[in-house]
């Protein structure tokens, strides 16, 4: 995998070291000169007070307002009826690193059906882990107990008891225990907002400073306890560009095939986290690395394999879409499963029956203009120069008519349609992978019937009588939340988009509509269009006076009155690269010129809110960014693909407090700023 540029900004860091307070319990301890004798968080007789770790999280930039309001007054409520309560996991992790978490889940020490008593809309799901769902002020908490996991594991807990140091109270035994239940050490963080205190038993907060992916207890006992994790190691260290400790690495090859004892729900879970969130190209490189891809997806293993066979640097049309794609999905905005099962049947179509670069040309834009004769337009305007691919794409020289185009288009949904059924039966899996001797066909299949059901619809409006097809936009701007719940429309155009930019066109360079564009809007979208109109009628006449008014001062400017609304101020995330000429991409990745003549994820969004949650926009590159920002005088750990140490750094960072405010606070605390030492030297 390429290696990550880091650039400097003005990105405040969330790691600092503590002042001494009477707030503060312990300090950061100093890592251990010895090394570890196995490489987890747990080693027999090694626990000790002194590494445990309570800090005031203003100071690593955690404010109220990162919190969103559903989740602090449901923490509030449980701790008014006198229960302990904290949020956990991946969301305190991601608050570090000035992330938008995926979603924010809570523990507390009221079982299960004391917390069903304090929600009228809450419900208790699962049977070997029972979790309560809580709808709160428009959002869905996940609130576990203390109790649950104490239930479910009676001997780990008293072998955790017997080795629990002496001098510690009744609430840190409880952190504690639970911490060395989960996963991985940058998941057993604590966080009170309340009394805005982060708990750290197992040097969590170390392992990010290392960009390192560590268990709780030895990785082979771990992926034996669930082998989810192993999904979920993969995931995380694909989203964070974390490197795998050796035992992590070794319990993944020998435990890979574990997964297959899974349900099919389970694993379309896991697989959705991985490539609906923006980052599903490391997810797939970091799959195939480690022999998990051939499990999941072997027709895509299969393909990787070969293409990489030659060279591993080779551009394959697959990890394009999809880097694509990482473009303008994130935890934030989420796609829902359907686009990257649409990617992964488009391009077997392809390896299936190669098509001319124009004809895939075509496909993309009508689905993004949702026009054929405006998509045709901007096919043949843009199709001057495009990308081929090796195996996917044939000659292009070749010139094709627009009803041969209309054919192959037509004949092309057909064939998505088609490879969309070889992730779900197993028996059409099979006779495809026959197609690649040599390479092993787990039979496995996790999508359901009804999400490729779903898919399917989306390519149908191709398949018949194409010519016809009008429907048009009204905005060329993507609208995530649409696109998050799997809006039909909305769905179609990021297809469309991410092949364009797939095929060297630069979408993203070119946001106007075409001319004569043809748009079909709702009854409700014209209304809000005469509203609109209406208004700007007001705003030009204002306008109008206001220029006769300065032309009688002399006046050399004009206020601009028109007003601005919400859909113009919404930017795509990251703009594409200019297009590119005509390169052919070979196993070789020799790209040479040729001239062509004529060309049910659920909705993430937080709202009563207190404050807008910072996003980074390019997610392993922020991380980088963040770390490089506290770090004086250390190297950076090496990439998932073992690249070289980045350069030290010799930064000061300072903390800066934002304000913070929440719906139960009326008033607005103004926090001092704080000047502290870089956290790399508490670790020397």
């Amino acid at each position: 995998m390429a290696a990550i540029s880091v650039k400097r900004n003005s990105f405040v860091s969330r790691f600092k070291s503590l002042l001494s307070s009477k707030y503060f319990y312990h300090k950061f301890a100093e890592v251990e000169k010895k090394p570890r004798q196995k490489d987890s968080a747990f080693n027999l007789g090694g626990i000790s007070i002194s590494k445990w770790q309570k800090m005031d999280s203003r100071s690593l930039g955690i404010t109220g307002g990162k919190v969103p309001s559903s989740a602090y007054s449901l923490i509030k409520i449980l701790r008014s009826r006198g229960y302990e309560a904290y949020l956990v996991g991946g969301c305190v992790r991601d608050l570090l690193l000035n992330r938008t978490p995926k979603d924010f889940d809570v523990i507390t020490t009221a079982d299960l059906d004391q917390i069903k008593e304090q929600f009228h809309r809450c419900v208790i799901v699962g049977t070997r882990f029972p979790i309560c769902i809580v709808r709160i002020k428009g959002s869905i908490i996940e609130v576990s107990s203390f109790k649950t996991l104490a239930k479910d594991s009676e001997n780990k807990e008293k072998f955790l008891v017997s080795q629990m140091p002496r001098g510690c109270d009744k609430s840190d035994l409880n952190l504690w225990k639970n911490s060395m239940h989960r996963d991985f050490t940058v998941n057993s963080l604590f966080f009170d907002p309340i009394i805005h205190k982060i708990y750290d038993y197992n040097n969590g907060m170390k392992d990010l400073l290392d960009l390192k992916l560590r268990t709780l207890v030895p990785a082979q006992e771990s992926f034996t306890e669930d082998c989810a994790r192993i999904l979920r190691g993969i995931r995380i260290a694909a989203r964070l560009g974390l490197s795998f400790s050796k035992d992590i690495e070794s319990a993944i090859r020998k435990h890979a095939s574990s997964i297959l004892n899974l349900g099919a729900f389970r694993i379309m879970m896991e697989m959705n986290y991985m490539l609906s969130f923006g980052a599903a190209e490391s997810s797939l490189r970091l799959l195939h690395r480690f022999h998990v891809l051939e499990i999941l997806l072997p027709l895509q293993a299969a393909y990787i394999s070969r293409q990489t066979a030659g060279s591993e640097q080779c551009t394959m049309m697959l990890m394009e879409m999809f880097s694509h794609m990482d473009k303008f999905v994130s935890c934030d905005k989420p796609s829902k499963c359907c686009l990257w099962i649409g990617l992964l049947a488009f391009h077997q179509a392809l390896l299936n029956n190669p098509q001319h670069p124009f004809v895939v040309l075509t496909f993309g834009s009508v689905l993004y203009h949702q026009s054929w004769e405006d998509g045709l337009k901007f096919a043949r305007k843009h199709g001057q120069s495009l990308v081929s691919f090796d195996p996917e794409t044939t000659d292009p020289n070749k010139f094709i008519s627009d009803d041969v185009v209309a054919k192959k288009v037509k004949y092309l949904a057909m064939q998505v349609i088609d490879s969309i059924d070889i992730l779900v039966d197993t028996d059409i899996l099979h006779n495809t992978m026959s197609k690649f001797p040599g390479f092993p066909c787990s039979g496995l299949v996790f999508v359901s019937k009804n999400t490729a059901h779903g898919t399917a619809q989306l390519f149908h409006v191709l398949s018949h009588e194409v010519e016809t097809y009008s429907k048009g936009r009204s905005s060329f701007e993507m609208n995530h939340q649409l696109l998050g719940k799997g809006d039909p429309s909305e769905t179609r155009f990021a297809l469309g988009k991410i092949i364009l930019n797939t095929m060297g066109c630069g979408i993203d360079n070119h946001p106007t509509p075409p001319e004569n564009v043809h748009v079909t809007l709702s009854d409700s979208s014209l209304q809000k269009l005469k509203a609109k109109s209406s208004t700007s009628k007001k705003q030009d006449l204002a306008t109008e006076k206001k220029i006769k008014v300065h032309n009688r001062s002399s006046c050399s400017t004009v206020e601009n009155l028109q007003g601005l609304t919400m859909e113009k101020i919404e930017e795509i995330s990251e703009s594409q690269p200019p297009p590119q000429k005509l390169r052919s991409v070979k196993k070789q990745n020799a790209p040479t010129e040729k001239p062509i003549k004529d060309i049910e994820a659920t909705d993430h969004t937080i709202i009563d809110k207190p404050e807008d949650i910072c996003v980074a926009k390019s997610p392993m590159r922020e991380l980088i960014v963040t770390l490089e920002t506290i770090v004086e005088n250390e190297d950076l750990p090496s990439q998932l693909e073992g690249q070289t140490p980045k350069e030290k750094v010799n930064v000061v960072a300072e903390v800066q407090v934002d304000q913070s405010t929440t719906k139960e606070q009326s008033v607005v605390k103004k926090c001092k700023r704080k000047q502290v030492l870089p956290l790399s030297s508490l670790f020397k």
